[in-house]
């Protein structure tokens, strides 16, 4: 596992937002992306890359989450979903490989890099969903982008 330090411009996304249990995610992703991808579709504007989660904080076992597609700027919000901001500035950034199931794998070696670099990982980052179930590719083939913005 490679971790990068980055410079990301802020984003836009469109998507659903909803306070959703750990357990849940697995449920509440699909439900968000059909939304987002729906509501763009009416519009008449195409995601700006690949799928993505912003998560705003946890409490509880409960997530702050945000799922949807980047857009253009002034991609307007709708009944069904909401615009929200991915934060420009410094990141850190690492692809994982495999399946959605080895996320927290990375994730802990990120903690541990996070420490051992006398940083603590904000409460705001994303994941950004570059090759997944969709692509039809095996699942050990899955990429998925951490993002966090530490500037």
């Amino acid at each position: 596992m490679e971790i990068v330090r980055g410079e990301r411009v802020a984003q836009e996304i469109v998507g659903l937002h909803e306070s959703v249990r750990m357990e849940e995610l697995r449920d509440f992703f699909p439900r968000a992306m059909t939304a987002a991808g729906e509501a763009l579709e009416a519009r008449g504007v195409d995601p700006a890359g690949p799928p993505v989660a912003l998560y705003e904080g946890m409490s509880e076992g409960t997530f702050e989450v945000t799922a949807g597609f980047p857009v253009p700027t002034g991609a307007a919000p709708s009944d069904d979903v909401v615009v929200a901001m991915l934060p420009g500035g410094a990141t850190v950034e690492v692809i994982h490989e495999g399946s959605y199931d080895g996320l927290s794998d990375t994730y802990e070696e990120l903690t541990a890099w996070f420490e051992e670099n006398g940083m603590t990982p904000p409460t705001v980052m994303w994941e950004e969903y570059l090759v997944g179930p969709e692509s039809g590719a095996d699942p050990s083939h899955w990429q998925t982008r951490i993002v966090y913005p530490v500037g």
